[in-house]
């Protein structure tokens, strides 16, 4: 497990922000996967405010998420909306570089509208988008995307899938595991002392061992990596 510790989630928050800036003045176009939660609430607030507002070259950053929950975009489940109303609304960023997920579509609709739109990422191999940058959270039951425990085919070798909360029973749309590994960089953002058990579990278990999908799910070319803040830390 390759992990950074950062002192505060603000910490780490501002070293993606400050990554971002970098990416965005590498003069070309770059595909960013966004994740909800809790924690990327508090990286796009920050993006939203100076510096990063003005000083990031958002013409060149194309965001996408890893899943979306089927609802409209005004709903407050929704992963998009949440971005457009803490971020997009407060920044100059052409609105063919947001690539979102029409939850409010029927299921099979939005799967279908999702894989077409990512087919447009020009970097591809083994005939999957390669993303420069997947940003993904993990749940407490060590779900990651849409992709939970006991539910997920890694070798589904589609774009994206149609999830079920397996509690809530909510449909979702998600990247599949084969999608992500194709990413140049995975990063997992987690943070908080209710995720320090679980961690601590990834860290001592080989990942084939274990039923989560966050344990699994690595970039099989570039980096994988994990920013933490001290508290999930606590017990590695």
């Amino acid at each position: 497990m390759n992990y950074q510790v950062f002192a505060t989630a603000q910490a780490a928050v501002n070293h993606i922000a400050e990554e971002f800036k970098r990416y965005s003045q590498l003069g070309q176009a770059i595909h960013i996967s966004l994740s909800g939660g809790s924690t990327p609430k508090l990286l796009f607030q920050t993006l939203a405010k100076p510096p990063y507002n003005t000083a990031i070259q958002w013409q060149n950053l194309h965001f996408w998420w890893g899943d979306e929950r089927c609802v409209p975009p005004t709903d407050t489940e929704s992963n998009y909306g949440e971005v457009q109303r803490l971020l997009f609304d407060h920044i100059v960023i052409p609105s063919e570089n947001i690539h979102r997920i029409y939850g409010e579509l029927p299921p099979e609709q939005a799967l279908v509208r999702f894989e077409q739109d990512l087919q447009t990422i020009p970097s591809k191999q083994d005939n999957l988008p390669v993303f420069d940058w997947i940003i993904l959270g993990m749940g407490a039951d060590g779900h990651t995307a849409s992709l939970f425990p006991h539910h997920t085919d890694f070798a589904n070798p589609n774009l994206a899938v149609i999830a079920q909360h397996p509690e809530s029973g909510q449909y979702r749309i998600s990247k599949t595991a084969c999608l992500i590994e194709k990413a140049k960089r995975v990063t997992y953002l987690v943070t908080g002392a209710g995720k320090a058990k679980i961690l601590q579990e990834i860290q001592s278990t080989a990942a084939e061992a274990l039923p989560y999908p966050a344990a699994k799910i690595q970039s099989q070319q570039g980096i994988t990596e994990w920013y933490l803040d001290q508290e999930a830390a606590a017990l590695l």
